[in-house]
């Protein structure tokens, strides 16, 4: 091969805007900010709700009432 030759990696998020240019993306605004947060937040509850249900289960424990 010759050493000439040239690789571009596009990563998963390029390739839809692969030709624009990176200025042209907009900052979320604090309205988006707080929804995406509180989703992720709203799922690691979910999740550890879960979690704490099927452990309970697993090793035959009553399952105590949680409070937020």
């Amino acid at each position: 091969m010759n050493g000439d030759q040239r690789i571009r990696v596009v990563k998963r998020g390029e390739r839809a805007c692969a030709g624009a240019p990176a200025a042209a993306e907009k900052a979320p605004t604090e309205r988006e900010l707080k929804r995406v947060v509180a989703g992720w937040v709203s799922e690691h509850r979910q999740r550890s709700e879960e979690l704490r249900r099927g452990l309970a289960s697993m090793f035959g424990l009553e399952p105590r009432p949680q409070t937020f």
